[in-house]
This record gives structure tokens, C-alpha cells and sequence, in this order.
């Protein structure tokens, strides 16, 4: 009973901050947040391919994404939050994109093409 009822406290948590996180995505876009995942290039060889795939397609829409976007980055209980009630929430997985994207540099799990820093040790 303890674990559902921490597994659900969980998920609200969750819930609340991408509310929270998709409450900032006008002033994100407006702050040029989103330029960086235009501008830095990704190693593909290298880098976490969901991430790639997403990166890829929110280029190639410009950042219109839709509800056929690659959602592999994501975890299972952020998908059915971008998902909720059969509706995408397009400014949620942006900000979810620009998030792990982020994370994933930081942690080596996606590195950046022709950069010294942040570059894939071979």
C-alpha cells in the first residue's frame, strides 16, 4: 500500500512540475532557449540516439513539433504526461527536449560536433 501510495505522490510531483516547466515555455522561447538546440550540432555517432532523432525532427519542424515527434528521450511517466488525455502538449516536450538536452551534455551522454569541451573523447 505504501509503495502505490508513494508511486502516486510521485507521479504528482512529476505532473506539477512539467505543468510548472510548460508554464515557462513563452518566456524560454522569448530568453532564445530553444537556438541552442539549432545551432550546437550533435555527434550522432556518439550521442544518445532518442536525443538525436528528437533534436533532428524539432529542427526539421522548425519547432512546430507534432504528435508523431520521437519520444525516446522521454521517460515512460513523462510520456503519458505529454500525452495526457490523448492530447500532445507540444511546449511541454520542448521544454522536456531543451531539459534533457542539457542533462545529456552535462552527463557525456550526448556530445557536441567540433567541440573541444564538450566532444566525445575517443
Amino acid at each position: 500500500m505504501k509503495i502505490q501510495q508513494k508511486s502516486q505522490s510521485n507521479k504528482r510531483e512529476l505532473s506539477l512540475y512539467c505543468d510548472s516547466l510548460e508554464q515557462q515555455f513563452e518566456q524560454a522561447k522569448k530568453d532564445g532557449v530553444f537556438e541552442i538546440l539549432k545551432i550546437l550540432e550533435l555527434d550522432e555517432e556518439h550521442s544518445d540516439n532518442d536525443l538525436v532523432l528528437a533534436v533532428k525532427h524539432y529542427n526539421d519542424k522548425n519547432g512546430a513539433v507534432e504528435i508523431n515527434a520521437p519520444d525516446g528521450f522521454l521517460t515512460e511517466a513523462e510520456r503519458e504526461i505529454v500525452y495526457r488525455h490523448g492530447s500532445f502538449r507540444p511546449d511541454l516536450y520542448c521544454m522536456l527536449l531543451s531539459v534533457r538536452f542539457s542533462d545529456a551534455i552535462e552527463n557525456k551522454t550526448a556530445f557536441i560536433k567540433h567541440s573541444y569541451k564538450y566532444a566525445f573523447d575517443s
